[in-house]
Parts: C-alpha cells; structure tokens; sequence
C-alpha cells in the first residue's frame, strides 16, 4: 500500500505538534506495510527532495507566499503545477492530507480525488470551522462550533451595531474585494488613532463575513472530495456533523503516545522534594495560556512551596514571551528552562508532580496529557473541548475555568497543601492509548477505504455506513 501524507511544512524545520507525531507514526505504518511519503509545502520557487527519519519528503515551492484567507486555498497557490506534476508520478493508493490551509487545501485534496486515489483527512485544528481558530466564542466561552454569518461576525470583530440583514449582504462580498480590504486594515493596523480605530470600524465587515462564509464553502467542499474524514475527538466530531459534514464520510482515530515512552518514563524514579513541582510544557502563545498559569502562582502566598518550570518550545509571539519573562523577574518559584527533545520528554516529564495545562482555545487532542499520563503526572487542564476528553475531573487530573487565575492559584494550593490528593489523582491514571495501536487503526481505515473504492468501481455505487464510526479507545 503505498500512501502520500501532504502537509504545509516539515521537518527540519521548526515545526508543531502534526509534523513531530506524523514523523514518529510513519516509521510504525511501514512494520505494517504501508509505504509513506510526505509532501509538504515550501516558501520558495523550486522543489527539492530529501530523507528525514527514513521517509522521504518532497518539498513543493509556493510562490508568491499566499494569502491566509480564504483559509482552504479556495484557488491553487503559485507554482501549484510542481505539486500536480509530481502527485501524477506517484501512482499511489491514498492520499492523506494533514492540514487545512493555502499550502495545503482544498486544490492538493481535489486534485488527488482527479487522480483517483482514495482521499483522507485529519482534521488536527479547529481552523476549518472557526473563524478565530480557537472554537472560543467572543474569546471567552467554549462555543458549539456552528458557522454562522452573523454571529461569527460579531465574534471576530465586526460591530454589533450593524444589523443582521447588513451582515448577511456583506456576506456575499467577493473575496477580491474581501481580501482588499483585509490587507488595507493589516497596514493601518500600526497607525495613530483614530485613523486605525476608523478602519477597524468600516474595513473589518468587508471582510470577515465573506470569509466566514468562505470558510463553510470550504468544509463542505472537503467533505465531498474526501473519501474519510478523521477527527481527533468526540466533540469536533459534533461540530463537523452540526455544520453538514455527511456522517458517513466521519470517522474518529485518535493519536496514541510513541511506545517507547511507556518504558522511558517507568525507568526514571522520582526524587522526593517538599515543593509541589509543576510542568508547562507548550509554544509562546496566548492561546496556551502560560499568562494564567504565571499570575496564578505569583498570587500564591510566598512561603507556599511550588515550582514552576516552563519549557517553551516554538516561538509564535516573541512579545508575549518578553512580557512573560518580565513578568517573572522577581518570582524565584517560576524559571525557564531550555526546550526539550522529544528524546528527553519521557525522563524529564517523571520527575515532575503534575502538568498545566491552561488552554486558552480548543485543543483538539493535547499528546501532552497523555504524554504526562504515561509518566503517571495528573494535570491540571482548562475545562475546554479536547482537553476535558481526556481528564476525569479529580480522578486523574483536575478541570479549571480557563481564564479564573483564581482558581488556578486554589488548585495549587490543595495539591501542596494536601499529598493525599496528589496521591489520589496518581493511582487515578489509566494505562494510555499508544501509537502502536493508532497505526494498527490508520491501517484498517486505509484497507477500508480501499476495499470500499474496489467495490465502487466494481459495482458502480455506494453503499455508505450510516452509523458513527469509533475505530480507537482513549
């Protein structure tokens, strides 16, 4: 079976969490005979080739950089026709794409579905149905996921002084017009007030809506040329169903943490400390709320005993990260320490009591609790979708309110205050999902779609399932 696994960028280069899984699952699809290759995007005019891990990786040049609206890639990015050239030279059985975006969108999957292969997609992030990208409505409340013109206008900055009937007439802007009037506000954005109060106020409705709209012409438009659509959890797959997405094209597997952590982890023995130590591990950004975390053990009384160590991995607001390094200058319980490797992750998460995990957004599937649970951390967790799909409220960890530093600051101090329940919420962790068995399920999704597709071509129809499919446990 030979597979292509397309992405908007790759490994070396500094990457998120869908890159550094992909590169771990790939080497255990093929023990069971599945041939990988990863075709990601580049910004640059050419192509090139390279191995990484033992896959090789084709990197496709987009040129000129595109714009980040409409957020699928609604029409093919420059130098699309390097892509299309080499996808043809493959031949392969299916095609597994792993974002959402202009580099990687709806352009690659449709021309995919062109060339006959079987057709799937990961929905890892919930930028293909939110505006925001973070399925917290106006910033604040977990919101139901639900496209809707007007009120995810409202969310993303459009006035609500303007009416409902204006909205949905601006809706159906064209995205020239749209994408005009975005970029216009992106270089007033740094000018004196009023002049960008001002075209925030009038530049801001010309575009949102049309892109909101774009946005749900996108999902469906991915629903019909993909043949799966995998999703990460139970609530993102509500959210695809609440937007029209057809149940038979649903299917949810779940990421597993690399076997080897299991053994890494269980060979590393704690070292008893009277401080409560506490671990964030993440990127600097205001979505992982490392903020919450910060203002709630510095409100904490100084002879509390806790230590916080952040290890920050990629940088995606070098303010934010400079305001969190001020911010800490005088707390002795909070230090920052180097990123770690994916090596060092199991031995150094076991030395640790516990993981935060104050997300600010909704966090599909966070690898880190599991990660934390295979080192038998509990965490700590903000009560949003994703995260509360893996903590068992004072079993194995503890849910919070996202933004109540408050309640943040009274959680560590029952834990440091009270061993017993630190020992409790320990003997509460169940054994993990490993990637071995979410191999063992991407195979038997592969070999479905296939035999599926054989029996299409043979007979001339489908015959979809017309019941929610789970091919994966916790």
């Amino acid at each position: 079976m030979k597979t292509i696994q397309a992405v908007a960028r790759y490994l070396p280069e500094k990457c998120g969490g869908i890159q550094i899984r992909l590169s771990e699952l790939l080497p255990v699809l093929q023990a069971y005979g599945v041939e990988s290759k990863i075709a990601a995007a580049q910004d640059s005019k050419y192509e090139n080739t390279y191995t990484h891990n033992g896959i090789e990786v084709y990197r496709y040049p987009v040129f000129p950089r595109p714009k980040a609206e409409p957020n699928h890639g609604e029409s093919p990015h420059g130098r699309f026709e390097y892509f299309a050239h080499w996808l043809k030279e493959q031949k392969a059985d299916i095609y597994h794409q792993h974002q959402w975006t202009p580099k990687c969108g709806l352009p690659h999957l449709r021309l995919a579905k062109e060339l006959g292969m079987a057709t799937v997609v990961s929905i890892r992030l919930p930028n293909p149905v939110c505006q925001r990208e973070t399925l917290m409505l106006n910033g604040q409340e977990v919101c139901d996921g639900k496209i809707d013109r007007v009120r995810c206008s409202h969310c993303c900055g459009v006035s609500r002084e303007i009416s409902d009937t204006v909205i949905k007439r601006l809706a159906h802007t064209p995205l020239s017009i749209s994408n005009l009037a975005s970029g216009l506000l992106y270089q007033l954005k740094k000018a004196p007030a009023p002049l960008n109060t001002t075209a925030t106020a009038l530049l801001t409705p010309v575009s949102v809506p049309a892109y909101v709209v774009a946005r749900r012409r996108g999902l469906l438009e991915m629903a019909e040329f993909a043949d799966r659509i995998v999703t990460l959890s139970e609530r993102l797959y509500e959210t695809l169903l609440l937007n029209g997405v057809p149940q038979e094209k649903l299917i949810i597997c779940k990421t597993g943490v690399p076997d080897v952590f299991l053994t890494s982890a269980q060979n590393v023995k704690k070292i008893p400390n009277k401080n409560l130590r506490v671990i964030f591990l993440g990127r600097w950004n205001r979505n992982k709320g490392l903020h919450i975390l910060v203002e709630a053990v510095k409100s904490l009384p100084p002879d509390l005993p806790i230590e916080l160590t952040i290890y920050g991995s990629a940088v995606d607001d070098e303010r934010y990260r400079q305001k969190i390094i001020q911010s800490i200058k005088n707390e002795p319980r909070i230090r920052i320490a180097e990123t770690l490797t994916r090596e060092e992750l199991p031995s150094v998460l076991a030395t640790y009591d516990i993981l935060a995990l104050p997300a600010q957004w909704f966090d599909v599937r966070p690898m880190s609790i599991l990660e934390a649970h295979t080192a038998k951390l509990p965490v700590l967790g903000s009560d949003v979708g994703g995260v509360n799909e893996l903590i068992k409220h004072n079993v194995d960890g503890l849910l919070l309110p996202p933004t109540d530093v408050q309640a943040w600051a009274e959680a560590f101090a029952r834990l440091s205050e009270d061993p017993n329940l630190l020992d409790k919420l320990r003997q509460g962790i169940q054994p993990v999902r490993t990637m071995s068995m979410e191999a063992a399920d991407t195979v038997t999704l592969y070999k479905s779609i296939l035999k599926e597709k054989a029996a299409q071509t043979e007979s001339n129809f489908s015959n979809p399932l017309n019941f929610k499919q789970v091919i994966s446990s916790r």
